[in-house]
């Protein structure tokens, strides 16, 4: 195999992989959905601090495990929080 069709299939398994972390992403809000369902049924707040704390203790073992990058890991961790709470906003708001 040439360098340059191992590039492209080099892209193509990136590309790949990519759609997989959005059928993923795409999976988790359905569960912060529920999540923000539960939580409005019982009167718990958007945000508990120990259950992000936890994460956010997972997610650097996770980045120890799979040797990534520990501020990478958190950025990312960051983004899904902020997604899965404005989510969960609107879902108390619907009372």
């Amino acid at each position: 195999m040439g360098l340059e069709s191992e590039l492209e299939d080099l892209r193509r398994r990136v590309e790949g992989v990519t759609l997989e972390i959005l059928r993923l992403c795409a999976e988790r809000l359905k569960l912060v959905r529920r999540i923000g369902e539960v939580k409005r049924e019982l009167g718990i707040p958007v945000e508990v601090r120990e259950v992000e704390e936890r994460l956010k203790h997972t997610i650097l073992e996770g980045c120890k495990a799979y040797n990534l990058n520990e501020a990478f890991g958190l950025k990312l961790l960051e983004l899904l929080l902020e997604e899965s709470k404005g989510m969960q906003r609107r879902i108390l708001e619907e009372k």
